[in-house]
């Protein structure tokens, strides 16, 4: 039978126990709480969790998303009370749809095993390491109709799918990102509390590690998340948040960023042509002298990213 799965993990979590078992401990604790409470009582969620790893099913697509959007919310909240920078609380993961068989199996007397096998699973389980930063990747096969209707054009789903990803892996699927600092069950105005709650921080999280070459990455790709989330309230260049991440990020290290705002920028625009957008132009001639500038010209040089490339040319004339 075809069923939804989404494999997560903590990011980061093999290290944090090598530093301190005890503190390791404590955080898994407090994922297992968030997720408990989020699907535990959702009869239309099936799964199970071992040390760090969530595997939930559902046949239902929408149920499924806003389980992992709100789990995803919730454990980064968590992460206002974490002092130590060497730990952190950061789901990541993939969702993907497919035929699978799953059953509950008696192997011993005192050893029973789920017994689940099929392509969803493969799927996901090898897609999840390539995720950087706390991100929930959606595989859509590109030729499956059902999959495009329940994934893209569901309005039960609660978080905005960004479908300029250009995340690649099976060459016949493509990748969306749930943003899922937005949650669109909400009001307007709550909604907006929340993201910039959220994106506060992600920002203080870059900002506080931006010396650790091996996690900075990954916090890079958390806040372009988030801004993606936010962009819906932008209006124009001068949005107070726009600026003060363009004031905050010129750093080279921080180009991903930069493309970020810039696409940002290329989105809204399409919506609102008559906005003021000059201070994203001028930071945009700021940053493209500097040398890593060279990382945004690969990247939108990538075939994928052909539109982009496209839009880009027009919005800096």
């Amino acid at each position: 039978m075809e069923k939804i799965l989404a494999y997560i993990d903590l990011l980061g979590f093999t290290k944090m126990i090598e530093k301190d078992h005890q503190k390791a401990e404590e955080l898994l604790l407090q994922f297992y709480d968030v997720a408990f409470g989020v699907i535990n009582d959702d009869a239309r969620l099936k799964g199970n969790i071992s040390s760090d790893c969530l595997l939930v099913y559902s046949d239902d697509y929408a149920a499924l998303i806003n389980s992992l959007t709100e789990i995803y919310r919730a454990c980064f909240l968590l992460n206002q009370a974490i002092t130590n920078q060497d730990f952190y609380i950061l789901p990541r993961g993939a969702v993907s749809v497919g035929i699978m068989t799953i059953g509950e199996r008696d192997t011993s007397v005192t050893i029973t095993k789920d017994f689940m096998i099929g392509k969803a699973l493969v799927h996901s389980s090898k897609l999840e390491p390539q995720v950087k930063g706390s991100r929930l990747l959606i595989a859509v096969h590109a030729t499956d109709e059902k999959q495009r209707t329940e994934l893209l054009e569901n309005n039960e789903i609660k978080s905005s799918l960004y479908q300029n990803c250009t995340f690649k892996f099976w060459s016949d699927y493509h990748y969306v990102d749930a943003l899922w600092f937005l949650d669109l069950n909400k009001s307007p105005e709550e909604q907006n509390k929340e993201v910039l709650k959220l994106l506060n921080i992600a920002v203080n999280l870059t900002k506080n590690n931006s010396k650790n070459s091996k996690i900075i990455e990954h916090y890079i790709n958390t806040l372009r998340i988030g801004l993606l989330s936010y962009s819906k309230f932008i209006e124009n260049g001068n949005d107070m948040v726009l600026q003060a991440v363009m004031k905050e990020f010129k750093n080279g290290k921080y180009w991903f960023l930069w493309l970020t705002i810039i696409e940002i920028a290329i989105n809204c625009q399409t919506e609102n042509k008559n906005a003021d957008w000059s201070s994203v132009d001028a930071f945009y001639k700021n940053v493209c002298l500097e040398k890593n500038w060279a990382h945004v010209i690969a990247e939108i040089n990538k075939p994928e990213k052909a539109y982009l490339k496209k839009a880009f040319k027009a919005f800096i004339k």
